[in-house]
């Protein structure tokens, strides 16, 4: 249930269609779809049906049964939501903290669903605020300082069963940002043999001269394979690059050689089934958890601070969510009072016999503007703080306003 970013926009118009538009992020290790809760007549409760909604996209659009993935699904709501982007965006909730790609791909998912048409309001307002967030928390504490990615902890794993990699020969299949991060890496390891490949040769070709390797047309990668002492491969392919025969194939012209091969691809670039040929060693994202627990542990204080930070955000942007949904009210209000006041002004200086003069009218307007603003103050300072649909709809009946901003 992984997108690319290819095919976000076509999801995105799907989940549209669903009564649900909103935006998508999905990278190696998360699906995520947000959108606003559906709205109906005031006296309809529409509670949940946003989260019944998005479910029926997703088993319409992945063609799943629900009971297939019911058990992976999470919904945050509200305050909970809020806060889960704003952790999404400061790298708090990705696979190794700290790592720098989350706000690329954060930022990259809103100017899809800007172009999609699909983002508009508080969810907007949410995302760009994420962003916002994302680059302060690592701006302001130490959770950026270091940091891995996940394409540096695959090739520390890497490092960890078989040693030194310099004298190694290596591959890498794919040629974006993934791939790219994780040849820099094998380069700076020592890693001096390194071939690139990937179906758009002139990408292999540019990533390779960056790295003084070389690059090979993607139908001569089973020469390459065999050669090979440790894989990397990281396309957006929907079905595996590297089959367990083609793997099997290789074996074949160096059994007692070993072969490393680590997948950071999502969905899978390599069958898992190879991992049961004698001497490969397979390993894919989900492998990461050892080296990305030991890495939390060892971060603890940072992302402490940057949790504090983050909860602090989530009030914030609570608090203007309220205000803006208290907004309409309050000006309808103001807007009420002020007409009232100028209607008894008028009546006032109207009257023959009080002869008021400029001056005399003057003071008047200003008093009584004075006086209309003290006694809206109170109401107005709550119900930006804390006024709920309840409040604004009591405050409406009380001073006998129109719904139709509600």
């Amino acid at each position: 249930m992984t997108l690319n970013a290819d095919q976000i926009p076509g999801a995105l118009a799907a989940m549209d269609q669903f009564g649900v538009p909103g935006a998508i992020i999905s990278t190696c290790n998360r699906s995520e779809f947000y959108a606003l809760e559906p709205s109906g007549p005031a006296n309809v409760n529409y509670w949940g049906i946003g989260d019944q909604r998005c479910r029926e996209f997703l088993v319409d659009y992945f063609d799943v049964p629900l009971v297939e993935v019911e058990r992976y699904l999470y919904c945050h709501r509200d305050r909970q939501c809020i806060r889960h982007l704003f952790r999404v965006a400061s790298s708090l909730d990705s696979m190794i903290q700290g790592e720098d790609q989350i706000i690329g791909q954060v930022r990259e998912s809103l100017e899809i669903a800007l172009h999609a048409g699909t983002i508009r309001g508080p969810l907007l307002q949410l995302f760009q605020q994420a962003l916002h967030v994302g680059r302060k928390v690592r701006r302001e504490t130490g959770i950026g300082k270091n940091a891995l990615s996940v394409s540096r902890a695959c090739v520390d794993m890497a490092r960890d069963t078989l040693g030194d990699l310099s004298q190694l020969r290596a591959m890498v299949v794919g040629a974006g940002d993934a791939a790219g991060l994780a040849a820099n890496v094998l380069n700076m390891s020592g890693v001096k043999k390194i071939t690139v490949t990937n179906r758009t040769h002139e990408r292999a070709q540019e990533l390779a001269r960056s790295l003084s390797g070389r690059a090979i047309p993607f139908n001569h990668m089973q020469g390459a394979l065999a050669e090979a002492d440790l894989v990397i491969s990281c396309t957006g392919s929907p079905g595996y690059i590297l089959t367990s025969g083609a793997i099997q194939t290789a074996m074949e012209a160096r059994p007692e050689r070993p072969l490393f091969l680590l997948d950071i691809a999502v969905p899978r670039d390599i069958d898992p089934a190879s991992a049961n040929i004698s001497n490969v060693t397979l390993h894919d994202v989900d492998d990461l958890d050892t080296i990305s627990d030991t890495y939390r542990l060892e971060r603890t204080g940072e992302a402490g601070e940057a949790e504090d930070f983050v909860d602090r955000e989530t009030d914030g942007f609570l608090d203007w969510c309220a205000a803006q949904r208290s907004l309409p009210t309050v000006v309808a209000l103001r807007e009420q009072a002020e007409q009232m006041r100028q209607n008894e002004i008028h009546k006032t200086i109207r009257r023959a016999d009080l002869g008021f003069n400029p001056e005399q009218i003057s003071a008047l307007d200003t008093m009584t503007k004075a006086l209309v603003k003290k006694l809206l103050h109170g109401p107005t300072v709550y119900l930006k703080d804390r006024g709920d649909s309840v409040d604004l709809r009591l405050i409406r009946q009380m001073f006998q306003m129109r719904d139709e901003n509600l």
